[in-house]
């Protein structure tokens, strides 16, 4: 039987720690930075950062904070949100992230996953997808789940 991990995910908004439900009724949860040293003395076994609002407008991960938690964790570090080319995943890489998480350039340009994992090792590309259940189909979602594309996810 495998066994169970306990991955927790920092949603970031704004420079901190947000909470919801499906997208929506966000709400303050604390610093990144502390909310990280807890899950790291909590002994989580790995930790993801995801900046929900950084693709939706169209800029990058806050790199600093990405480098602030990770000097002071000692965790796997996946990263994500606002990642649109090489570049921005090799210097997430850089700032201390161990994996690069990739939502909506995954779903525009499908052949960034195959140029990352070569660059880089498929080890350390993730590919997260966003969907809702509508009907009987599962509708992926770019920008942080505010738009719906025309792809099913399952499918």
């Amino acid at each position: 039987m495998l066994a169970k991990r306990i991955i927790p995910c920092l949603d970031i908004k704004d420079g901190r720690v947000v909470k919801g439900v499906k997208f929506l009724g966000l709400r303050d949860a604390g610093d990144p930075v502390e909310v990280a040293k807890l899950y790291d003395r909590e002994e989580a076994d790995e930790l993801v950062f995801l900046d929900i609002t950084a693709s939706f407008q169209q800029r990058k991960t806050l790199i600093n904070l990405v480098e602030q938690i990770a000097k002071n964790i000692f965790l796997p570090f996946t990263v994500g949100g606002g990642v649109a080319d090489i570049n921005d995943i090799r210097n997430l890489l850089n700032a201390g992230a161990e994996k690069v998480s990739i939502n909506t350039q995954a779903v525009k340009f499908p052949d960034l996953i195959n140029e990352a994992s070569r660059k880089f090792g498929s080890q350390c590309i993730v590919v997260a997808i966003d969907a809702k259940k509508e009907k009987d189909s599962w509708q992926v979602y770019i920008n942080g789940g505010r738009t719906p594309v025309e792809m099913d996810a399952v499918a």
